[in-house]
């Protein structure tokens, strides 16, 4: 009998592996690090795929006509449909994977962390990536760096490794 696959998990890239945060920042995480040699990571970084520099202009999450937009408020770019046709994709061709961990308040993988700006104030909400990955994967893990450091790396693992315990 053969021994279990590395489980696959789609990780956002500012999380240790490169320095491509709007600011050119990367983001250390114990817990991400403590997996590298236990899962197999699949990075994205949906700002830096879609063509956006780095460092680049920042982008928000804005309530337009009761839709959320992406808005680059400084360049005025709507980077809406760009992100949305660039994460459908990814999650269509990324094959079989057993788990998420995204940043937080990121416009495009924060979940439940991200601001939402209504011109009244903030609400919060998931960004455009972190919204597609839970509609297409509702029964997967799903986490945030937070998440994972609070649950630690060992729990993180039983959750991918045992199918349906969700």
């Amino acid at each position: 009998m053969g021994s279990r696959p590395k489980p696959r998990v789609v990780v956002s890239r500012c999380l240790g592996f490169e320095a491509c945060r709007w600011d050119a920042e990367i983001i250390r995480s114990d817990a991400v690090n403590e997996l590298r040699d236990r899962v197999e990571f699949v990075t994205v970084c949906p700002e830096q795929d879609i063509g956006l520099g780095v460092p680049r202009k920042p982008i928000d999450l804005v309530l337009v006509g009761g839709k959320v937009r992406v808005i680059q408020k400084e360049t005025g770019r709507d980077l809406t449909d760009d992100l949305t046709g660039f994460s459908e994709a990814f999650l269509e061709r990324v094959g079989a994977v057993d788990g998420f961990i995204l940043k937080s308040r990121s416009p495009s993988c924060g979940r439940g962390t991200t601001w939402i700006h209504d011109g009244s104030g903030v609400n919060i909400g998931s960004g455009v990536f972190a919204s597609c990955v839970e509609n297409r994967y509702p029964d997967h893990v799903i986490l945030d760096e937070g998440e994972l450091e609070e649950m630690g790396s060992e729990a993180f693992l039983r959750l991918v490794n045992t199918p349906g315990l969700l």
